[in-house]
């Protein structure tokens, strides 16, 4: 079995979290960026290091508006936004490559993506969004910094077991066709740490936890992954424990684009972290489930408290990517 070969005394532990109790639902404000029309507030154009319109050098803060018929005042043409056209933010850009669209924006495939620049910091989270605790964690919109786009993003403040972000929207999961990707960014205060806890869980949102779950999180200081329990599991470095070397991991105090694709009807999963492929992730032979539920946060089994941020977090039934 996948923990005696890693000699790791937190099975027992790792159980528990397969029979949730006391879950409690917070409620929020979304920005379900779904696929439709054009119209409505555009979605804020990332502003990082000054951005310009979507095409233009950096110019003033870039800040959410009404989008451009051309683009032409804010350096460039808007990119088409989900949902409602992407605002080309920014005052003073001119042609050139200082701002880029919003990690939101239109794309084939694209089921829903959320920035959470509509949510209101402090305030809890509505519909498709809701919190699973178990423990003294936080889950909260937060208008500072440590956004990836725009000036918000979602501060999980993991104390005990379980502090979770939860995504549960009947009209995307689960797909018919079995198959759909998930894109997250994340961002962790430090770099991962030898003790095995949890990211990112695919379930069954009237029975989470249970069956072929999918756990997304590290260990021995790698991204590493599970399914059903301690019943299987992967680390990004499948060698680790005949050449030590350190396998994918996320990077501390900045941002990590983590992509999933999961296929129950061909048993597939693949991961890929700031666009690239993650081999020792790839498993073509583990019976999924037919997954209704997204939970983003952290589910603690060994170490410290942790702080993490999420933003930009979509589904769709093409690989969603990381601009």
């Amino acid at each position: 079995m996948f923990w005696n070969r890693f000699q790791f005394g937190f099975a027992g532990r790792i159980a528990l979290s397969c029979s949730w109790s006391a879950l409690c639902a917070a409620g929020c404000s979304s920005d379900a960026a779904k696929p439709g029309s054009a119209g409505g507030a555009g979605l804020p154009a990332v502003a990082a290091g000054g951005a310009g319109g979507v095409s233009g050098t950096a110019g003033g803060s870039g800040s959410a508006g009404a989008p451009s018929a051309s683009g032409a005042a804010n350096g460039g043409a808007p990119a088409a936004g989900a949902g409602g056209a992407l605002s080309a933010a920014g005052t003073a850009g001119t042609a050139g490559t200082g701002g880029v669209s919003s990690p939101c924006h239109a794309r084939p495939g694209l089921l829903f993506c959320d920035d959470f620049e509509k949510a209101s910091a402090g305030a809890a989270l509505a519909a498709p969004w809701s919190s699973a605790l178990i423990g003294e964690g936080t889950v909260a919109v937060e208008d500072n910094a440590f956004a990836h786009s725009g000036s918000k993003s979602v501060h999980v403040h993991g104390a005990e077991f379980q502090t979770l972000l939860v995504y549960h929207d009947a009209a995307v999961l689960p797909q018919t066709s079995g198959r759909f990707y998930v894109r997250a960014f994340i961002r962790l205060a430090e770099a991962m740490v030898g003790g095995h806890n949890t990211f990112v869980i695919a379930d069954r949102f009237a029975s989470p936890g249970t069956g072929n779950t999918l756990r997304v999180g590290e260990m021995n200081s790698m991204l590493m992954m599970t399914v059903n329990g301690d019943t299987h599991g992967w680390l990004s470095n499948q060698n680790f424990y005949t050449d030590g070397k350190p396998g994918v991991s996320f990077k501390a105090a900045g941002y990590s684009c983590l992509e999933l694709l999961l296929d129950a009807p061909h048993t597939e999963i693949e991961v890929w972290v700031d666009g690239v492929d993650v081999p020792d992730l790839h498993i073509t032979e583990i019976a999924l489930e037919s997954y209704d539920a997204l939970r983003f946060g952290f589910e603690k089994y060994a170490g410290p408290v942790s702080d993490i941020w999420y933003d930009d977090l979509a589904v769709g039934t093409e690989r969603i990517g990381c601009d």
